[in-house]
């Protein structure tokens, strides 16, 4: 089974580079152009199911997609952003001005550092980890399963998925719209594709 990561079009907020986590912002125009073209992209693709966080960035995202595929998007509470606590709906600079001391730790830290009120690294990898062994349970024998969600959540499936400490901040980075794939068919997950948005210039990978 391989795993296709998609990351959900651009909202307001991440224009505006403001902090999201659970906070339901939708896409804006930019972002479902971004949407409408990741889905010509994967047209001509199997993909054996379709998953999609709740909120409705990532929902709009998928149901674009499965109206040209064909398919239904399925939610799942579990594909959520990780909750950030006091900090969404902050800028950079206010999150700098309103927390000091903490953005200073954070910003000089390759260790996660702790922000207020938000969801631990542990509970977020367990919410990762269950949905991770409930669709290959699920989906024994599928060709690809695809599922839509954020930044955040899709840098755990890779943690968790080759076994990155996930107290330490993760190296990944998934633009708006993006695809990224994995190999599950083998004896250990493969990164097959990072970060792929050739279809937002009119290309295809």
């Amino acid at each position: 089974m391989h795993l296709l990561l998609i990351r959900h079009g651009e909202t307001d907020w991440n224009n505006e580079g403001r902090i999201q986590g659970h906070t339901d912002t939708p896409l804006n125009a930019r972002g479902i152009a971004q949407a409408e073209k990741l889905a010509a992209r994967l047209a001509g693709e199997k993909i054996d199911a379709l998953y999609t966080g709740p909120l409705a960035r990532a929902r709009i995202t998928a149901d674009l997609i499965a109206q040209k595929l064909g398919i239904a998007a399925i939610p799942d509470d579990r594909l959520k952003e990780k909750y950030l606590g006091e900090l969404e709906g902050l800028t950079g600079a206010e999150f700098e001005q309103q927390y000091p001391e903490v953005y200073r730790a954070w910003h000089a830290s390759a260790e996660h550092f702790p922000m207020p009120g938000e969801e631990t690294p542990a509970a977020f990898r367990q919410r990762v980890q269950e949905f991770l062994d409930d669709a290959q349970a699920r989906h024994k024998g599928a060709t690809q399963v695809a599922i839509v969600s954020h930044g955040g959540t899709l840098g755990m499936f890779l943690a968790t998925l080759i076994g990155l400490d996930v107290h330490r901040r993760f190296p990944f980075w998934f633009d708006n719209a993006s695809i990224s794939r994995v190999d599950l068919s083998g004896s250990r997950p493969r990164l097959r594709l990072l970060n792929d948005t050739c279809h937002l210039n009119g290309h295809a990978n």
